[in-house]
């Protein structure tokens, strides 16, 4: 995990919320905060610019999965299962490429994982029909 990741999720682990506004890093309180350490603190200060870029890919990458998830939604035929072992490879693999933050690496993924719910969808179509 990288640096900002890593910070991120020391401050979820406190029960903040991370935001971003333009370039002001915000940290939204919930009624379950704990005190942030200082040296938690320093280190939000020191990695300011990283964290905000983590935020803005966070931003991009949900909007591709809120798409991709659209799609599917729309396609998706009553009753139909994805709990195949490929299904689950490709959800872990989505996960380990969301926090990769590499955009490219994400979309590919979120391709395949699509063509394959799809083809799942078809082959539960074929099914239905026989």
């Amino acid at each position: 995990m990288n640096p900002a990741a890593e910070l991120f999720s020391q401050v979820i682990d406190h029960y903040f919320i991370v935001k971003r506004d333009g370039d002001d890093l915000i940290l939204e309180p919930t009624p379950f905060s704990k005190k942030l350490p200082d040296s938690l603190v320093q280190s939000l200060k020191n990695h300011k610019p990283e964290l905000l870029s983590l935020l803005r890919f966070q931003e991009e990458a949900d909007a591709l999965l809120l798409e991709s998830t659209r799609r599917l939604a729309k396609a998706w035929p009553k009753g139909c299962p994805l709990d195949t072992a490929e299904w689950e490879r490709l959800e872990a693999e989505l996960h380990r490429a969301y926090w990769s933050l590499d955009t490219g690496r994400l979309k590919a993924i979120l391709e395949l994982r699509e063509k394959l719910a799809l083809k799942l969808f078809e082959a539960h179509q074929k099914g239905a029909a026989a």
